[in-house]
């Protein structure tokens, strides 16, 4: 009787602790209720008897219930005595990623050994307006050679025109830079270059600051003077401010950026608001670039050297935007690398003798060069009356089936078919797989002997390369001028078929 009294007394008192302080009247009534029944039947001693064991329960209930506060308070204490077992994967998490993304961002590739990774495969997009190639009233493939020049190159009213746009960069920008001093080359024909014109340019607007003026204007704004120790970085800082201030207020349209190579630029609109031309007019804006100082140094001298030599070089250059093989972006060789195969060319053929001197017999070109030595030669004019029609179809067989690019570096300053020199860096072209490579062009500068201007090339830019040079020797002068310079297109995507 006494075991059930007790065990009786200890359902309820584990009743009462679970269901807490009653919530309401009820409850408690009922609570009371159960007590009274269970304690009236009763005689003292079993009701003692009854107490003492539910005191004796909550006893040892209550023993339980330290015992296992003060084991959680214990653990507490020693994680707070060492933080190493504090439990925080979250931070820990968080600085592992920050750290990884530094390691990232701060690696650095070795510049110059391997080619840059294949860009995504070109695919054709609709277009508004086709680009079709150029029609000729002539039929013979050499009086189609000096018609399409009438149409390509620059012109007096081209000039004058790109001196106007240089004008109007200078008065935008000389409220953030008064120092400033812009120049502007054009290598084209304005009206007439529309294949690719967005893509590559005829027109060069270039702003020469000193950086130390360029530094005290723009470095104060963004607050960061150790810039002024990295010249490429200064160059982006100042292009973007100059553009931002053309955009807003010279009225020039962005059209995108080109930040990646050695001389970061951008390419803007002159729309035809400006009443220069009919149609807007697409430029290469950059600071303190000396590219286009070159390739407008040497396509002028090469005119006065050779007049066929500056009508081919124009030619070629035409062609390999045509046929988009000459957009840097893309990996291709830029329009002042194509001048440059062009010009060696010329100085190494064989049979009607060469058409152009070394770089150091150049009188204006050769004051640009970094180490300029007493080597210039002695040099006749080639006396062949070869045309320059012919003279494309002789560049195009050359570079397509005569170089070989393994063992030969085009160097305008040596003028010679000879291995590259020691301080120009071998490029290698690693393909698709990336278990076999290839050597690729390898092209010096004329201005920087450590230079290979070949650098930029991939495996599919240099497939693409080999493609097109095979084709123009099969096509000339077999074909027409015209298929020759027939625009290309990127294979339709898939999805299109």
């Amino acid at each position: 009787m006494a075991s059930s009294i007790q065990s009786t007394a200890s359902d309820l008192l584990s009743s009462m602790k679970l269901m807490g302080k009653p919530k309401d009247m009820t409850s408690v009534v009922l609570l009371m209720a159960a007590v009274v029944c269970i304690i009236v039947p009763l005689d003292i001693s079993q009701l003692v008897f009854a107490i003492a064991g539910a005191l004796g329960f909550s006893a040892i209930q209550m023993m339980h219930s330290k015992s296992r506060s003060a084991s959680t308070s214990s653990k507490k204490k020693v994680h707070l005595a060492n933080p190493k077992m504090v439990d925080t994967p979250d931070v820990n998490l968080v600085k592992k990623t920050q750290m990884s993304q530094k390691v990232n961002t701060t690696r650095k590739v070795p510049a110059q050994q391997h080619s840059r990774l294949p860009t995504q495969p070109d695919v054709r997009k609709p277009s508004s307006i086709p680009i079709s190639a150029p029609t000729f009233q002539s039929t013979e493939w050499s009086e189609q050679a000096t018609e399409l020049l009438g149409q390509i190159a620059p012109t007096v009213a081209d000039e004058q025109i790109v001196a106007r746009l240089a004008k109007r960069v200078e008065e935008a920008l000389k409220s953030i830079i008064p120092e400033v001093e812009v120049v502007g080359f054009a290598s084209g024909s304005l009206g007439r270059n529309k294949a690719f014109g967005v893509a590559v340019p005829e027109v060069d607007i270039v702003a020469n600051v000193n950086p130390v003026a360029l530094m005290r204007r723009l470095g104060s704004k963004t607050g960061n003077q150790t810039i002024a120790s990295d010249e490429h970085k200064l160059r982006k800082m100042a292009i973007r401010a100059c553009t931002d201030r053309l955009v807003a207020v010279g009225g020039f349209k962005f059209r995108r950026s080109a930040f990646r190579g050695e001389e970061p630029k951008v390419t803007l609109l002159a729309p035809a608001s400006f009443g220069l031309t009919s149609d807007a007019i697409p430029i290469d804006f950059s600071v303190n670039a000396a590219v286009p100082m070159y390739n407008a140094a040497l396509l002028t001298e090469c005119g006065q050297l050779e007049p066929r030599a500056k009508a081919l070089i124009l030619l070629v250059k035409r062609w390999a935007k045509d046929r988009g093989i000459c957009h840097a972006a893309k990996g291709h060789l830029s329009p002042y690398t194509w001048g440059l195969l062009t010009i060696f060319f010329l100085q190494v053929m064989d049979e009607e003798g060469p058409f152009l001197p070394k770089l150091s017999s150049f009188k204006l070109a050769s004051g640009l060069m970094k180490h300029h030595g007493n080597d210039a030669t002695t040099w006749t004019r080639s006396s062949s009356p070869v045309s320059v029609g012919d003279l494309l179809t002789k560049f195009m067989h050359f570079y397509s089936t005569e170089i070989n690019w393994r063992t030969e570096a085009v160097s305008i300053r040596t003028a010679t078919r000879d291995k590259p020199g020691l301080k120009l860096p071998i490029h290698v072209v690693l393909h698709g797989d990336n278990t076999t490579s290839e050597v690729g062009p390898s092209i010096e500068d004329p201005f920087n002997e450590a230079k290979n201007l070949g650098n930029v090339m991939n495996a599919a830019s240099l497939v693409r390369l080999r493609e097109e040079l095979l084709r123009a020797n099969t096509l000339c002068p077999a074909g027409s001028l015209a298929e020759l310079l027939e625009p290309w297109a990127p294979p339709v995507a898939q999805d299109e078929e």
